[in-house]
């Protein structure tokens, strides 16, 4: 289903045609107007901290005399500040290619900054001692630079100039942001010899054109070469911003944008370069990288090791055991890769990426009689894969499939975040499309989408003493991917005492102990005493929801544009228990209730009543669903209403 997610989006949502934009605009750099000064709204969007009044993105492959190619993007922006948040839009941050083998460059920087002072529009260059260019790793640096004299009202204009030698990554060309775009031209030019696909995704058309004309090169001897030049010409006028949203991993890949692929170059005589790729080509070079080779590298008989598994039949066990091993060894440094350093040089370190860890445990189980293979994964963050976009960096990281020696069970392992276990992943890899890189270098597509699911509940009890203090134990019990994600909270803090004090804050109580079985595995336990302050007097207000797990401000919005998407199906179960206090009796309960939503696969089950000498309150959700199209949207957002009212109902109980 989510290969199609995409299409329907754009299906559903607001096409807009090009025509007379609401700002018109000179595109000369400098040529700012009295109007773009003085506007305080844009009025297409009220609601918007600033607006592109204006983008020209031009982007060319040529030719040198020696026949090399470079990619030269030309980019000359107007942005307009309405509002404080805005002035984030003053800032500009790149990262670039910078090898001894390949150099990318940015040049022709200039930024001015233009402001009604005294009745007069005052223009402020940007003094160079801004402009910070600085090594950023050891394969890339960094341009960033900030426009001077920014305020609520100001227009800022920038162009810049970038040139890769890397003429055949084309990166996307997006002409819809987070903020709305009063107009925008796009120019794509290259020469007949270039083989290019393209498409358009998203949700917002453009007017769209061809200009061709002819060019020569002149080479040595007095020689030339012409040749006729496609342009790709694209305007969008009046464009909608595409926020970010809550439930979205990636809210970028719905924005209106153009996708170029090429498929290779042609000079007759002179170059020929073939770029098309099969998904079998891209398992070749994952085959002869350092992925697979460290993942079969064989290793060598350790007594510490075998010292650990000794008696640890149970085949789950001992991959576990492995695990944990290589964790003490080598600790993660929260850094994610794609292909790994040699095992040798990373225990001699004591320290590596996910990379190097999962292919450290993939080296000692295929030792040890297991099949451990990479698959490769591209996160939920960086968007949904595209069939057509045939590239080894279509990933980012790799995790492991295990399989016993006869092939009659198999697992899959992220080694190196101790928050998971066997079949329990990190939620942003809990893709579709996966792909698997057999030990022979054969590939094959796997799905991570359905691979565990999650549950979560929780059983709290409490008493109200004599001082008017409600003292009470919490119980939680988490399995599958909510075991993760109560492994993970605990460990964003750096201690325990910040986690408590965390938890204080949310629930409104006071800790007393807690204890929390958080090791590498299915499954989490937390349980903690605790008491909270109780306003006494002839009326008692209880509000038995602790935990609020549905957020009470996620779906706020009537409609949406871009579908929600769940870390994984939510399966929730909570129990409040109470004892009624001496001298008091039950005035009001909450109303139990019953709800299905089918077309979210959603439901509520939720019941309070007084049993013997007890409340006893019992909540059941279930949202079987992954992802929920805008068109469910409305369904969900009613469902989603209903769980909060719940989570926020009240007990009232009276003195006698």
């Amino acid at each position: 289903m989510r290969k199609f997610v995409l299409i329907l989006v754009a299906a559903l949502s607001l096409a807009i045609a090009a025509g007379a934009q609401t700002i018109p605009v000179n595109h000369k750099f400098g040529s700012v107007s009295d109007r773009e000064i003085d506007m305080t709204v844009y009025e297409p969007d009220t609601s918007a901290v600033a607006v592109v009044l204006y983008r020209d993105y031009n982007l060319d492959l040529v030719f040198d005399p020696k026949l090399e190619i470079v990619q030269i993007i030309q980019v000359h922006e107007r942005i307009k500040i309405l509002k404080e948040a805005g002035k984030e839009y003053a800032d500009y941050s790149f990262l670039y290619t910078h090898t001894n083998d390949l150099r990318e460059s940015f040049s022709k920087v200039k930024v001015e900054t233009y402001n009604r002072e005294d009745g007069k529009i005052v223009k402020t260059k940007m003094n160079r001692k801004y402009l910070f260019d600085e090594k950023f790793s050891d394969s890339a640096r960094r341009l960033s630079f900030t426009a001077e004299n920014v305020k609520v009202g100001s227009v800022i204009e920038v162009s810049y100039e970038f040139t890769s030698p890397q003429f055949w990554n084309i990166d996307n060309i997006e002409y819809q942001q987070e903020i709305p775009i009063n107009e925008m031209d796009i120019d794509v030019g290259y020469a007949e010899y270039f083989r290019m696909n393209r498409t358009q995704r998203g949700g917002v058309r453009t007017v769209n054109s061809q200009d061709n004309s002819q060019n020569s090169i002149h080479l040595g001897g007095g020689d030339a070469v012409t040749y006729q030049v496609h342009r790709d010409l694209y305007k969008a006028v009046d464009v909608p911003a595409l926020r970010e949203e809550s439930y979205s991993f990636c809210p970028e890949q719905y924005r209106g944008q153009v996708l170029y692929d090429m498929s290779g170059v042609s000079i007759p005589g002179a170059v020929y370069r073939d770029f098309n790729t099969t998904w079998q080509d891209v398992d070749k070079a994952i085959a002869e990288s350092d992925i697979l080779r460290e993942c079969k590298a064989r290793f060598r008989k350790n007594e510490e090791l075998t010292a650990v598994l000794e008696g640890k039949d149970d085949e789950e066990a001992r991959i576990t055991a492995v695990r944990n091993w290589v964790a003490e060894k080598v600790k993660w440094d929260k850094n994610s890769r794609l292909v790994p350093d040699s095992a040798k040089d990373v225990l001699k370190k004591g320290s590596g990426s996910n990379a190097d860890i999962n292919a450290l445990t993939a080296s000692i189980l295929n030792s040890l009689g297991y099949v451990a293979e990479p698959v490769l994964v591209r996160s939920r963050g960086n968007g949904i894969l595209l069939d057509f976009h045939i590239t080894m960096n279509a990933f980012n990281t790799f995790i492991l499939r295990i399989r016993n020696a006869d092939g009659s069970k198999s697992w899959f392992l992220d080694a190196a975040r101790e928050e998971g276990g066997l079949n329990i992943l990190n939620p942003l890899y809990l893709v579709e499309e996966a792909r698997l890189i057999h030990l022979d270098g054969k590939g094959e597509w796997v799905d991570l989408s359905q691979l565990t699911r999650g549950r979560i509940g929780q059983i709290v009890s409490v008493r109200l003493t004599e001082d008017g203090t409600l003292e009470g134990t919490s119980k939680v019990q988490a399995l599958g991917e909510d075991a993760y994600a109560l492994k993970a909270r605990y460990n964003r803090f750096d201690t325990e005492e910040a986690y408590i004090e965390d938890i204080e804050n949310d629930e409104e109580i006071q800790i007393e102990s807690l204890e929390f079985n958080k090791g590498f595995g299915p499954t989490a336990e937390l349980s903690y005493t605790f008491t909270k302050d109780q306003s006494v007097g002839e009326m008692l207000y209880i509000h038995p929801f602790l935990e609020k797990f549905h957020g009470s401000g996620a779906f706020r919005k009537e409609s949406r544009e871009i579908p929600v998407e769940f870390p994984y199906p939510v399966n929730i179960s909570y129990t409040f228990l109470m004892n009624i206090p001496e001298g008091y009796a039950v005035e009001e309960l909450p109303e139990s209730q019953s709800l299905s939503c089918p077309p979210v696969n959603g439901n509520i089950l939720f019941q309070c009543k007084v049993i013997g000498e007890r409340i006893s309150l019992n909540y059941r959700f279930i949202l079987d669903r992954y992802l929920v199209l805008p068109a469910e949207y409305p369904d969900l957002r009613a469902f989603w209403e209903v769980a909060v009212g719940i989570e926020n109902c009240t007990i009232v109980l009276k003195k006698q």
